[in-house]
């Protein structure tokens, strides 16, 4: 009997620290879709003056924000084998691959190519250095609907773990409201920087 009771201690031990490591990983995930959607409000709140960039600081931060955001893409969509990528975190697979093609509106061929146009930016121009003529950051829209679907899917599981009420309820709107903050810091912190004259080359 005490050993049964032990037994059976042990398997609930093994079964909260199983509970406790997925939710560890699932918060994990929520946030790297939350930092994806932030970096890439605050490059977007900047791109109306892209063509104006008289500082240096300006220009980085520009950049900066859109090479991030691809980065956090890449740990939820690039390498599968990468501990935030989908196929990593999702029950069922087809199920999800499937989903997500209907929410992006995309083939699986039409999404393979998305996906390795952003791949070769962040392959050449991030993660690795190719002299190349030019270089054109992705078009982030349809990485924005497929970390959204992405958010939603953890989001649901994580609620069954605990209080989850101040995390963002859906992520394209979280984008939108970040958005809309950004473009209320650049308006004002622009301009203010107008009379400084670039002296670091």
């Amino acid at each position: 009997m005490y050993h049964r009771y032990c037994t059976k201690q042990l398997r609930a031990v093994v079964i909260n620290r199983i509970m406790e490591q997925r939710e560890i990983l699932l918060r994990r995930v929520g946030l790297k879709c939350a930092d994806f959607a932030r970096q890439l409000s605050f490059h977007r709140a900047l791109n109306d003056y892209r063509d104006g960039f008289k500082l240096n600081f300006w220009v980085y931060v520009f950049n900066n924000a859109i090479d991030l955001a691809v980065l956090d893409w890449f740990h939820l969509f690039g390498y599968h084998n990468d501990d935030l990528h989908w196929k990593q975190i999702v029950a069922d697979i087809d199920s999800f691959r499937n989903q997500l093609f209907c929410h992006v509106n995309m083939t699986e061929n039409e999404w393979k190519l998305y996906r390795e146009e952003i791949k070769t930016y962040r392959d050449k121009d991030i993660a690795h250095i190719e002299v190349r003529p030019t270089s054109h950051a992705p078009e982030m829209s349809i990485a924005l609907k497929a970390v959204t679907y992405y958010y939603e899917n953890v989001l649901k599981e994580l609620t069954g773990f605990g209080d989850y009420s101040n995390w963002p309820k859906d992520l394209s709107d979280y984008h939108q409201r970040s958005l809309e903050q950004a473009k209320r810091i650049v308006e004002s912190a622009y301009p203010t920087t107008a009379h400084i004259r670039e002296s670091i080359f």
